[in-house]
């Protein structure tokens, strides 16, 4: 089990993919059932977004803020956690692998303030742990609108975990990148990403 609430983010505008991402069917299953099964071993599971969804069977949380922004889905989840750290991760990220979350859990210390992963030369913040402690961080950015969350990660005490080139982190964005998603999973041989190892 691992000591961490797990947040899964579905509050993006998904204008480019036309329609709710956490909706959208990879190997006849719901991105949000595929991702919240994954984080089964988290002490606790919850869905965060503007507003709940009357189609959604899963405890969720409304964001505290009414700004299009991660920071506001990590301060929501923070707010809500009864651990200190929590694991933060968007819905759009269908081929994600519980032995990410695992090897990041690895790096958790009292002295940090958030585990991230380095993948596909890009800090992925919205798939990792963030620490309690910097709930006040956050509002003082959102309140004088710095919405950056990149820029956020490189002020606070942030661990990188390097995952090198990983199809684990690969975004969908798009219908087209859904559909490449699914001729991936299709043609590949089953075998494990070798890029990352715990």
């Amino acid at each position: 089990m691992i000591n961490a609430s797990a947040f899964i983010l579905i509050g993006g505008m998904s204008r480019r993919f036309g329609s709710p991402k956490w909706k959208a069917v990879l190997n006849n299953v719901k991105l949000i059932d595929q991702i919240w099964g994954m984080c089964h071993n988290f002490e606790s599971r919850f869905v965060i977004g503007k507003r709940e969804p009357k189609d959604l069977s899963y405890p969720f949380i409304a964001d505290t803020f009414d700004i299009q922004t991660p920071l506001n889905g990590i301060h929501t989840a923070l707010l809500n956690s009864k651990q200190d750290w929590s694991f933060i991760i968007s819905c759009d990220l269908p081929l994600i692998d519980p032995l990410i979350f695992y090897r990041l859990e690895q790096y958790i210390s009292k002295n940090r303030d958030a585990v991230l992963p380095i993948a596909n030369d890009k800090i992925q913040v919205a798939c990792g742990f963030y620490h309690k402690r910097i709930i006040s961080k956050i509002e003082m950015d959102l309140v004088k609108q710095r919405y950056s969350i990149f820029k956020f990660v490189e002020k606070i005490n942030t661990t990188f975990v390097n995952f090198n080139e990983c199809k684990c982190f690969w975004n969908m964005n798009t219908k087209r990148d859904l559909q490449e998603i699914v001729n991936y999973c299709a043609n590949k041989d089953n075998q494990k990403d070798e890029n990352y190892k715990i």
